[in-house]
This record gives C-alpha cells, structure tokens and sequence, in this order.
C-alpha cells in the first residue's frame, strides 16, 4: 500500500487526538466530497486492513473509532509526524465525550483557519506551560488555550486551575467552551479577577461560531475580536 501525504495527516490527527470517529474525519479531509460517498470510508478501512490504522474494541454508541497502531507509529515517525507520542492500547470511555467534543472544537478552529493546533497529548510531553489545557492554538505569535468544561469543579479548584493560567507567560488568552449557559455564569462569577479568561456556550459557539460572544473580566468580546487583535501581553 503507497502511503500519501494525507494518509499521514489522517493518521497525525487520529494519534494527537487519541481517536476519532470516522465523521470527523471525514469533515477534515475529505470535506469537498458529495454526503453519499464512500472514499473516506474505503481509505479508512485500507489502512486498517495495512496494520496503521485498528478499530476501538468499544464501538460506543455504534461509532466506528479508529486508532492509530504501532505500525501507523512508525510511518509516522518516517515522517516526523509522531510528535513523540506513543501507541494508545484502546481509549478511556470515562473521557469518550469530552475527547470527542476536544476533537469537535479542533475542527471547528480548523475549518475557520486556526489550524496550528498543540492537543492534549502534545502537550503533555512539554515542560514549558504552567497547566496542560486541552489544546492549544498558535496564532500570530500568541497562545490560545483552550478548555472543554462540561461539568463544574469546586471553588477553591477554579481557583488554582485560574491563577496558574493567570501566572503562565506563555499564554495569552484563555478560551472556555462551556456546555451550558448555567455554567458559564457560575464559570465568570468565579474567574472575575482574571484578564485571560472567557467563556461561551457551547451551544452559542456552534451557532454564531466567530462572531459568538465571549464573557469574561474584561467585558464582552466576539472571538474574532479576541483571537485577532494585538495583545498588550508579551510573549
């Protein structure tokens, strides 16, 4: 089988996310073919039938996951694109839905041309940020962390979650998606001292995407705005 440049891709993702379900796959890239057809699936199931890709043995809520292997690995590492990391023996179904909507937020930045995206995984390698968000975007200069908050933590660990990304020079801004509105007003009262955080719904976020509204101590902020204008903050 002759490995491409998207093959790598495909496989790149699958490994820095951890897995992916073959939809999201299938938006990223092969987001131009028709609904009805099959291409990514048959790819799919090509480098599963080559060894580099493996399907996860728990097929949760009937999704096909794919997995990256130890041969997938290693075409990867040919080409620089392992990031370090290692082969994942199946995933955690105690994460399965905050890892799927990490995933779902990656794509969305992606397809709205933030593509220089550090996941969890990477970063966990790293040594050089306070906290490890669940991923992390590179734009003109800046860091943008960002967070997937489905369920609440206690005061005192906002607190300190809060305070190190407040203290960490490498991070310019803070981005919350947060899975209800409930939330992000309990999630604003607790971060109303801290410059680099926002938060949005999730909700309103796949709504009105770049121009959703953002809240935070320093007001109301659509994320174009935040993502795109100059920071008084050094890098």
């Amino acid at each position: 089988m002759k490995i491409v440049s998207r093959d790598i891709e495909v496989m790149g993702w699958i490994l820095e996310q951890k897995f992916m379900k073959v939809n999201q796959v299938k938006r990223v890239f092969w987001k131009d073919i028709g609904e009805k057809s099959i291409e990514a699936y048959r790819r799919l199931f090509e480098l599963q039938r080559a060894g580099y890709l493996k399907r996860s043995k728990k097929s949760i809520y009937r999704n096909v996951l794919y997995l990256v292997t130890a041969s997938g690995l290693r075409q990867l590492r040919v080409f620089g694109r392992d990031r370090g990391l290692c082969e994942l023996a199946d995933l955690d179904y105690a994460n399965y839905k905050h890892d799927v909507m990490v995933t779902e937020l990656r794509i969305l930045f992606h397809q709205w041309g933030y593509a220089d995206w550090l996941s969890e995984r990477v970063l966990s390698r790293r040594n050089d940020f306070r906290r490890v968000p669940d991923g992390l975007i590179h734009h003109k200069g800046k860091y943008f962390a960002i967070e997937y908050e489905s369920t609440q933590k206690s005061k005192d660990r906002y607190k300190e979650i809060f305070l190190e990304y407040e203290l960490d020079d490498h991070i310019q801004e803070v981005l919350y998606v947060v899975d209800t509105p409930e939330l992000v007003t309990k999630l604003c009262r607790e971060a109303s001292t801290f410059d680099k955080l926002h938060f949005v719904g999730l909700a309103d976020l796949q709504k009105h995407q770049l121009n959703s509204q953002l809240k935070g101590a320093s007001g109301q902020n659509s994320l174009h705005e935040i993502l795109e204008r100059q920071s008084a903050r050094c890098f």
